[in-house]
């Protein structure tokens, strides 16, 4: 295994140097030894992976096959190297990251100490909102938000999935009745979603083969979800509610759910997303970690909701 390895190794270096005398320059070795290594690696696979005359080089069709193959082989090994020979302790200069701003308050925000604890030489630059970003233009290192589908030419990676529940407060149920099934809710006041992306004012129900859609309306649309959840607390009307928003609301009786038999069918997966890179910056890697952490699997705040 160990002389597979380096032979890959010595290919790859090849191909990318287009030169034995390069490649060998490059690898610290003679010109010889890389000769031979070719050589050895084609009569063990049985196959001539290099073409060669006194004035040119190049691949065969079984070599450019093989070089993809040792090029991934190559990536790993620095990959690996790269996290192990940098030190997280002395992990320094800036991240700058954009998050859903309605999360960050709730769910990155109250741990930035813990983070810094841990990575005192990291500067953090975060930067909250709700909309769609480029991440070229405005200069982040990642993202973490909410949507449908992340944008092309990035790496996503998921985090969660978001769930949602309907909720109103005591006051609210004690002045203007109970919704027991969805259509009902077109006789009350809803609190939307509403932002120059998204108009969150068709709510969606599964039970069962059973689903509904409705249209709602009431007197309060805002952008942000905090606000949904503080004006359905306050009694303003029944909220559509992300569960990472809630805490101890319904064991305290502040909020009563509604409609429990109904499984509220919209749903948003959390990703973070940052420009595709040879090896991941490893400041990068340690941040996305650093909240998948508080998160968990499933997610604390559907863990501990009721």
């Amino acid at each position: 295994m160990l002389k597979q390895v380096q032979q890959m190794v010595i290919f790859h270096a090849l191909n990318k140097q287009q030169s034995f005398t390069r490649a060998a320059q490059l690898l610290d070795i003679s010109r010889p030894q890389v000769s031979k290594q070719i050589q050895q690696l084609e009569a063990r696979l049985g196959v001539q992976l290099v073409q060669r005359t006194t004035r040119s080089f190049a691949l065969t069709e079984a070599g450019l096959r093989f070089a993809r193959h040792c090029a991934s082989i190559v990536d790993e090994i620095n990959e690996a190297e790269s996290e192990l020979l940098t030190d997280p302790d002395t992990l320094q200069g800036a991240l700058r990251v954009g998050v859903a701003q309605s999360f960050a308050l709730n769910h990155i925000g109250p741990y930035i100490s813990e983070f810094h604890e841990q990575y005192p030489l990291l500067d953090l630059e975060m930067s909250l909102f709700d909309h769609k970003v480029d991440l070229i233009a405005e200069q982040l290192d990642l993202w973490i938000g909410m949507m449908d589908a992340p944008p092309e030419g990035f790496v996503a990676r998921h985090l969660t999935d978001c769930r949602f529940v309907l909720a109103a407060s005591p006051a609210y149920l004690a002045k203007y009745g109970v919704p027991y099934q969805p259509q009902d809710l077109t006789e009350h006041n809803c609190i939307t979603y509403h932002s120059r992306e998204r108009k969150d004012d068709t709510w969606s129900f599964r039970r069962g083969e059973q689903t509904q859609k409705v249209k709602v309306r009431g007197n309060y649309r805002v952008d942000s979800a905090d606000a949904i959840r503080d004006a359905t607390l306050s009694g303003n009307g029944i909220g559509y509610l992300a569960t990472y928003l809630l805490n101890n609301e319904f064991r305290e009786g502040r909020l009563i759910r509604l409609m429990p038999d109904w499984e509220l069918s919209q749903h948003l997966p959390l990703y973070a997303i940052y420009p595709r890179h040879k090896f991941l910056p490893l400041k990068v890697k340690v941040f996305i970690d650093f909240v998948r952490g508080h998160i968990g699997e499933p997610a604390i705040w559907d863990r501990t909701l009721f």
